[in-house]
């Protein structure tokens, strides 16, 4: 159903948008990024949803996969607003040992059920 937010995936590579983020291996590297402009902030669980503004609720993405997200957070809020009960989790997938999540896995249960991932690198 909401196929436009996955990214094309090639057999011939895994990292067909040529990002490379498995040097960034701490947490102090992810915020230098941030502050460079080259990250931005990524709530997993969204304030909108109760989700809090805590250490433990924040991802460092490129720009785009926070788009993404937003995008389909939006969607599931009017699921919400029509009155749809849902629950909602928000899964990061990690290469190595980088600090910068490869995908996020988002899933959607209740009333309506669907799965998402966004590719990030």
């Amino acid at each position: 159903m909401f196929k436009w937010f996955k990214k094309k995936n090639s057999s011939n590579s895994e990292n067909e948008n040529g990002l490379d983020y498995s040097k960034i291996d701490s947490n102090e590297k992810a915020i230098e990024l941030f502050k460079k402009g080259e990250l931005t902030e990524l709530h997993l669980m969204p304030l909108e949803f109760g989700g809090q503004d805590i250490p433990m609720n924040i991802l460092y993405v490129p720009e785009f996969a926070k788009m993404f997200k937003l995008r389909f957070d939006k969607m599931i809020e009017e699921l919400l607003i029509d009155g749809e009960k849902l629950s909602y989790s928000a899964e990061p997938e990690y290469k190595g040992n980088s600090f910068i999540p490869s995908k996020l896995k988002i899933m959607v249960t209740g009333d309506s059920e669907f799965v998402e991932t966004i590719n990030i690198w």
